[in-house]
């Protein structure tokens, strides 16, 4: 790298992150579900307003999670962006689905939902929209088309955790929505993500 290279990305500690490592490695406990998880669970469900909140180890595993709670098959339909990191399809395709990619507003660069509808088939059973770099998708528009046909909203909100749209947050509009912490994000732990559950169903 020249004298001149600008990183990707760079980790930074604006608070007490140090001291609470040095705790967690303290108690014994460095591999999750323990204080520091639960303390975790607690604050996004409070913040953030939502039923469930489980923390994974990145938002893929968030993704495929939400993949097997809706009990995808193979044969079925999931739409999603054709602008995306892998894992927003590759979730659903593990389990058999196939990807149905709805193009991208050149705008936002989020699931256009003006051809939202248009994509639907029978076999749709689910809809994935991306809040590209935090800029919230059009969810009026695509929860409202997703009512009228019966079709699950799982948001990949990697992008946008406590970003809004209309003034009510990213991540809470689905009935599940997937973070990530990936040391790329806004806020990151290196490596993680979480599960929203918005619907107890």
């Amino acid at each position: 790298m020249s004298e001149y290279g600008i990183p990707f990305n760079r980790p930074s500690f604006l608070g007490r992150e140090q001291e609470y490592m040095a705790e967690a490695v303290a108690a014994g406990q460095i591999s999750g579900d323990g204080g520091f998880t639960r303390r975790c669970h607690t604050f996004l469900e409070s913040e953030l307003g939502t039923a469930k909140a489980l923390l994974t180890t990145s938002c893929t595993h968030a993704l495929e999670m939400s993949a097997l709670l809706l009990d995808l098959k193979p044969g079925d339909e999931v739409i999603v962006p054709s602008f995306t990191f892998v894992s927003t399809a590759n979730a659903f395709v593990l389990r058999g689905a196939r990807p149905v990619f709805i193009d991208v507003r050149p705008d936002t660069l989020n699931f256009d939902e003006r051809q939202f509808e248009e994509k639907i088939t029978d076999r749709t059973k689910a809809a994935v929209p991306v809040h590209y770099a935090g800029v919230g998708c059009e969810m009026d528009v695509i929860l409202d088309v997703a009512r009228r046909h019966g079709i699950p909203v799982v948001e990949d909100n990697a992008h946008g955790l406590f970003g809004t749209y209309r003034g009510k947050l990213l991540g809470t509009f689905g009935c599940m929505a997937t973070q990530s912490f990936h040391e790329t994000k806004n806020s990151s732990c290196g490596e993680g993500g979480a599960l929203l559950i918005n619907d107890e169903q």
